[in-house]
């Protein structure tokens, strides 16, 4: 996804108030090149890669 898509994301939930659990996370992009980072596809949080890894072993734990 791309940096300006997620800052649009995280500026329309932010003034929805959204609660996001983050359910699905896109590689981020900025002008064509990987940011490293990664981006919800819901709310436009952005992760880096262990942030992104013990979210997904939280909810993995949940199950």
């Amino acid at each position: 996804m791309q940096f300006d898509k997620a800052m649009k994301l995280k500026r329309d939930a932010k003034a929805r108030n959204l609660k996001c659990t983050h359910p699905e996370l896109d590689k981020e992009y900025y002008l064509g090149s990987s940011t490293g980072d990664w981006v919800c596809t819901t709310c436009g949080e952005s992760f880096s890669e262990q942030e992104r890894d013990e979210l997904f072993e939280a909810k993995a734990k949940k199950k």
